[in-house]
């Protein structure tokens, strides 16, 4: 990861941030058709090609700290993103009923498993993936090699699907027949079993 950071090329000097102010104005009242006092955090930016940026972010709650506020925003692109998700990709505004107790439904149980995958990735430690959509975190999350284990007399062998295709078909006549044997019974065994499952 540090080698990759490392052979990233640097960012032009109109994107390097150098230094930033915070100053607050408490109890601002020249906005007229707000009738509560402000809040207001003037931030300025100063970047390496020595050009500055002034924005400024007004506030309902009283404080006398620029930072609380700024701070508060930063929360909001995480915010919007995740609204982002459940509205686009987990499915939150796709209502099938017009009743509302089973829209209820739909809203409580889709941000019930968005919030538990949510912790689930912060249990995982890939608290990295929580911007990412469903079938990206499905690539991420899924297992990326799939092995066969042959178990035989306290040994066991892992093999690859292929490896186990080849082993297989090189068996001699006796032994092709008694995994062939072994194999049907199995298929038929699962079969038989997925049956009863979807039997009412």
């Amino acid at each position: 990861m540090e080698k990759k950071k490392a052979a990233l090329p640097s960012p032009p000097p109109e994107r390097v941030l150098v230094r930033s102010e915070i100053g607050c104005l408490s109890g601002f009242r020249t906005w007229t058709s707000c009738p509560v006092p402000l809040s207001v955090a003037v931030n300025r930016e100063r970047f390496a090609d020595r050009h500055e940026e002034i924005w400024m972010l007004a506030d309902t709650k009283n404080s006398s700290d620029g930072t609380v506020s700024r701070e508060d925003y930063r929360l909001r692109t995480g915010i919007e993103e995740r609204y982002r998700q459940l509205k686009c990709f987990i499915d939150l505004t796709n209502f099938h009923s017009r009743t509302f107790a089973l829209v209820c439904n739909q809203v409580l149980f889709v941000a019930l498993a968005y919030s538990l995958m949510q912790l689930y990735l912060m249990r995982m430690k890939r608290s990295e993936l929580n911007r990412r959509t469903q079938p990206q975190l499905r690539n991420q999350l899924m297992p990326t090699d799939s092995v066969i284990i042959i178990y035989y007399n306290n040994r066991f062998a892992l093999l690859s699907p292929m490896q186990y295709t080849e082993l297989l078909l090189t068996l001699s006549g006796d032994a092709g027949k008694k995994i062939l044997e072994k194999v049907r019974r199995l298929r038929r065994e699962l079969e038989q079993e997925l049956k009863l499952v979807r039997a009412p």
